[in-house]
């Protein structure tokens, strides 16, 4: 149609209780959070494998977790069996 320009869209932006209006329509739909999360995981889990710091932090955050140390004890049992 042709009839907004990208000038449009800029200040349709700047109203923060329009894009308030809009976030919590795109929360509210199940499918937008669900690619939502699968696009962040995807950008988490690249960031995983390109930042050494990153995955270090990740594995000592699990290690003081009791529900992760008693899954890894769980892996562990069943693959030795």
């Amino acid at each position: 149609m042709g009839l907004i320009s990208e000038s449009d869209v800029g200040k349709l932006m700047q109203d923060e209780k329009l894009m308030d209006a809009v976030v919590a329509g795109l929360v509210a739909d199940s499918q937008t959070m669900d690619t939502l999360a699968e696009d962040i995981a995807d950008k988490v889990q690249d960031a995983l494998s390109d930042d050494a710091e990153l995955r270090q932090k990740l594995i000592s955050a699990a290690i003081s977790n009791d529900a992760f140390k008693r899954k890894l004890i769980s892996k562990l049992i069943s693959e030795i069996e």
